[in-house]
């Protein structure tokens, strides 16, 4: 069983709670639509998406008298108190972090229970993967010539979203820019006149562009990134320019 379990930093795994087992490396729930093909055998595979993952726990609690039991059982419910928390498990050397909301909490306290007592604790993970606990940046700066690529590998085991973010030291003359994932395919543009000192933010988990803070208009698609290697490319019309690149992901787990 793994050392370190925690709800929104609440131990779960002390020496008074004890989380004899939690279950959390089967894959999430997969809501996948077909529809029957006309006059014919088979089907059609309409969409394919990871919806929720349930995660359940079960242990004991145990005090120093019943008062003291009574005590731990409702720190612990005040604890499981709350939406979308960090919900972090020791696992492959590290942390995998999970976003939780507490659906069940089963105290199964009978009357020889006086001093101990076994819980299960149900979670749901609506954000459906296991993340690491910290952020991966690739950066490459000082791009001057178009196109620019920048090659880099994810971990994991589905693809991420990441944050492309675009900080123009110089670019008064650019019209256009193109962001292509050439592993995938897919690409976005934005076409305005930039200025110098301009930020431009393209973030794939939430779907939105920005510069400066500012939502602006777009085409395309925002790019999808796979595990593995992964080339970005970003094709800029008007020059001169000078336009660092970062790119900032959380690596995701089934």
């Amino acid at each position: 069983m793994s050392s370190v379990i925690s709800y929104n930093s609440y131990n779960l795994q002390t020496s008074n709670i004890i989380t004899e087992r939690i279950f959390h490396t089967s894959a999430p729930e997969n809501d996948l639509q077909t529809e029957p093909k006309m006059r014919r055998d088979g089907s059609y595979l309409m969409s394919n998406y990871w919806v929720r993952k349930v995660i359940v726990a079960t242990g004991t609690i145990l005090g120093s008298s019943v008062s003291d039991l009574d005590s731990r059982i409702d720190v612990l419910k005040q604890n499981l108190v709350g939406e979308n928390l960090n919900l972090d498990i020791g696992y492959s050397g590290g942390t995998r972090r999970y976003r939780a909301t507490v659906r069940r909490i089963d105290i199964e306290r009978e009357h020889f229970h006086t001093n101990w007592c076994p819980f299960t604790i149900e979670f749901v993970c609506a954000d459906a993967f296991g993340k690491d606990t910290s952020s991966t940046s690739v950066t490459q700066d000082d791009n001057t010539t178009s196109p620019f690529s920048k090659t880099f590998t994810i971990r994991g085991s589905i693809g991420p979203y990441p944050v492309i973010t675009l900080d123009f030291t110089s670019g008064s003359n650019v019209t256009e820019i193109t962001i292509e994932n050439t592993t995938t395919g897919d690409s976005i543009t934005i076409t305005r006149g930039f200025s110098d000192g301009e930020s431009l933010e393209i973030d794939c988990e939430n779907m939105t562009v920005k510069v400066d803070g500012t939502e602006v208009d777009f085409s395309g698609v925002f790019p999808e990134f796979v595990v593995g290697s992964n080339t970005l490319q970003v094709t800029v019309t008007g020059s001169p320019f000078d336009i660092d690149l970062d790119i900032t992901y959380t690596n995701l787990y089934i």
